[in-house]
């Protein structure tokens, strides 16, 4: 069957030679750079690389780590569009072999940029600071842009400017002949291994512009980068070990006990970022020493326990699972580290603060409102509370009662977890053994299919959507509706929100008034929980011992 009988697209065109493997030369990329045998085709995208992408670059080539595989599509046809020159050397082309860059743009440009031009003295360059071996960037003194040997005025070894390095006759110039022989030959070495570090490369002949452009769009789209923890452990995290656990997941292993369930490595790693002061999703790695990040992972650890602990026992989330938003997370980690005591009265009104803003939908959003709330926690206690509560707005503005809005949400919303949570507090018992279902157990595989609907959709009257029509329940060989029709224990079926009239209604097949009774029990019992968590009418000042403190 072909692709059009199949409905679906024509197949990508194919190659008709295999793309081959091959290396080059940083000083030849370069070379080829500056003769406009090294070009961008039209659909290649804008350079987006920042400064600090750039210097890991250069880093990386400096300590022989790989940077990826370039892919260049060698002599394309004479009729083929290529675009604009890697180098700025107008429309000249050396003779031999011309190449299109189908996939490391940045990465060429930067080395072009970085080393095969000299900058002008309005733009920052890329210089080696030989003494500590770390890549900056800066603007030049008119010296360096001359450039001449340095003089022995200044402190420690000069830095120099990466343009002069694949040049070794230039760089053997500058390098200043009041140094020892083995500092010069340290210059020596570090042009040697950026000139002849070799870059991995895939070469294509034979293959038209559109197959390319699906070379192009499948490089660029396939694969996932890795995330930003899994940077931090690799760099750092794999360096930190105790008790058998490694990197972020040490965290995890030490708030194991709580029953709480593991957190996103993610999250803590943001939290890790907000106790040591950072700014959230910004911190490198690099940067990092390992002795004090495995002193932050610790505190992180301690200041997360207690995070959990006033979740579990005063908010009453009893599982990550159901957390409605990870932001509280990460904003009382760095409340704890900051507060390892703190008074009742601020525990207090931190649960109004995460029930309040949850229920306002106040505590998601993006990074900024993220970075927002950390900032408000500061070391006077509280100022913090105060600060976070002014936050969720003011308590007329959030609703209670809006039981059919918040009966139809998806449990895997924000607002149904919430629900979720409320459903928990009821104390649900196994409809078999009438035994308590615990959190920590019903959600201790992972599980997120522990609401299942009790009538399966029959009509659209039948069956509505929502907690209604839901069981919280472990899943076992029998389905909701037979559980709850075998089951004899008046006050199991209760803590699920069905007593004798609902439990009636369900046996006769009298499925609306089934609805309507279990809809009104859990909605009274679920805008009570609300209610007690955020006390929307309640004086929200600080302690009696706070106000003397700051009245003196």
């Amino acid at each position: 069957m072909s692709y059009a009988e199949q409905g679906s697209k024509a197949p990508p065109p194919r190659m008709s030679t295999a793309a081959k493997a091959d290396s080059m030369t940083v000083e030849d990329a370069i070379k080829l750079a500056s003769e406009g045998r090294l070009r961008m085709p039209s659909f290649q995208r804008p350079f987006r690389w920042e400064a600090a992408d750039r210097r890991a670059l250069i880093d990386s080539i400096y300590r022989g780590y790989p940077v990826g595989t370039l892919l260049l599509w060698k002599n394309p046809p004479a009729d083929t569009e290529v675009g604009r020159p890697l180098a700025a050397v107008g429309d000249h082309r050396a003779p031999g072999d011309q190449y299109l860059v189908i996939d490391g743009q940045q990465r060429l440009t930067t080395l072009w940029e970085g080393l095969g031009r000299k900058p002008s003295p309005k733009e920052s360059a890329i210089v080696f600071d030989v003494e500590r071996e770390t890549v900056q960037t800066r603007f030049l003194t008119p010296d360096e842009l001359l450039p001449r040997a340095p003089s022995a005025d200044g402190e420690g070894l000069p830095q120099v400017p990466l343009y002069l390095v694949l040049d070794a006759a230039l760089l053997s110039e500058w390098v200043p002949q009041w140094l020892s022989l083995e500092d010069r030959r340290r210059y020596y070495e570090l042009g040697k291994r950026i000139r002849e570090y070799r870059l991995g490369l895939y070469v294509v002949e034979g293959a038209d512009i559109e197959a390319l452009r699906h070379v192009f769009d499948r490089v660029n789209t396939t694969g996932k980068p890795m995330r930003r923890d899994e940077v931090f452990d690799a760099l750092i995290g794999s360096r930190i070990s105790k008790d058998g656990a490694t990197g972020l997941a040490l965290v995890n292993a030490r708030l194991s006990d709580l029953g709480f369930g593991a957190l996103e490595t993610s999250t803590i790693l943001k939290a890790f970022e907000a106790i040591r002061g950072a700014q959230v999703g910004r911190l490198d790695p690099r940067d990092l020493d390992v002795a004090d990040a495995e002193a932050d992972l610790v505190r992180t650890a301690d200041a997360l326990r207690a995070t959990i602990e006033l979740l579990r026992d005063v908010a009453h989330i009893p599982h990550v699972a159901v957390r409605p938003y990870e932001l509280p997370l990460v904003v009382l980690a760095r409340f704890f580290a900051l507060h390892r005591a703190p008074t009742e009265r601020s525990r207090i009104l931190l649960r109004r603060w995460f029930w309040r803003g949850s229920l306002g939908e106040r505590l998601g959003g993006a990074s900024g409102s993220m970075q927002q709330h950390v900032d408000d926690v500061t070391e006077d206690e509280d100022a913090s509370v105060q600060a976070l509560l002014h936050r969720t707005g003011a308590p007329s503005e959030i609703l209670l009662d809006d039981w059919s809005h918040t009966a139809c949400a998806s449990v895997a919303s924000a607002r149904g977890k919430m629900l979720v949570c409320a459903l928990l507090a009821r104390q649900p018992r196994d409809l078999v053994t009438g035994e308590r279902l615990e959190a920590s157990e019903l959600f201790r595989d992972g599980s997120t299919n522990l609401m299942r609907p009790i009538v399966v959709r029959e009509s659209s009257k039948s069956s509505p959507r929502g907690v209604v029509n839901k069981l919280l329940h472990p899943v076992g060989p029998k389905g909701p509706r037979q559980l709850i029709l075998e089951c004899t224990d008046e006050a199991a079926l209760v803590s699920h929100g069905i007593d004798g009239d609902a439990h009636d209604a369900l046996r006769q097949g009298r499925l609306e008034e089934f609805y309507e009774r279990r809809s009104e029990i859990l909605r009274r019992s679920t805008q009570a929980f609300f209610e007690r968590h955020a006390e929307l009418s309640r004086d929200d000042t600080p302690s009696l011992a706070a106000l003397t403190r700051r009245s003196a």
